[in-house]
């Protein structure tokens, strides 16, 4: 718990600094929240695509050009990740959208990716979300982000976030079962009732 608040107060230093015109601060902070920011971008809009990058590189410039407008350089994670989140949101939409209009969409994603695993499930039922539930489960369960910090983030209330992941959990779970693979707490238990 001391490591995180110490390196958060580094990134709020360094934001304070960028924020008053320090171009070293502020590429020494883009270094910094580079990894969170390429992360949200990529599991949002989906990892492997030039769109992602994009996306994230997008979101990194922004970052960039707006550090001056940063009122208080102690929410400068939840600003950086609001803005990562909102440029892969759009691409996302974008991606989806293009998607649609294919009539092969599918088959041509299903042929370029291993037919097999339960992470390519994972992955493709992840990539089926509606981006705001995507968005609302990466940044709760892969970023580790609190309800709190994703409602900062989303601009979104705590109860949007609660629900939002409720909705996506329920249709990941739909999904991953009907690719064959039972949820992992499901296994558990089948695995418990078949040793007992």
């Amino acid at each position: 718990m001391y490591v995180r608040m110490e390196v958060a107060s580094d990134i709020a230093s360094l934001a304070g600094r960028a924020n008053a015109g320090d171009s070293a601060a502020l590429d020494a902070l883009i270094a910094e929240l580079r990894p969170q920011v390429v992360q949200t971008a990529r599991l949002v809009v989906g990892s492997g695509s030039w769109a992602a990058e994009d996306a994230a590189q997008e979101a990194l410039l922004d970052i960039s050009r707006g550090i001056g407008k940063l009122r208080d350089p102690s929410a400068v994670r939840t600003w950086a990740l609001r803005i990562a989140t909102r440029s892969a949101l759009k691409v996302a939409r974008r991606e989806r959208l293009l998607r649609s209009q294919r009539e092969d969409g599918v088959e041509e994603l299903q042929a370029s990716a291993p037919a097999e695993g339960r992470e390519f499930a994972l992955k493709q039922a992840f990539d089926r979300l509606p981006p705001r539930l995507r968005v609302t489960a990466v940044l709760r369960l892969q970023v580790g982000l609190s309800e709190a910090e994703t409602a900062a983030v989303l601009g979104s209330s705590v109860g949007a976030v609660k629900s939002n992941l409720h909705d996506a959990r329920k249709r990941l779970t739909k999904t991953l079962r009907e690719a064959g693979y039972a949820p992992t707490v499901e296994q558990r238990k089948e695995n418990r009732d078949d040793h007992e």
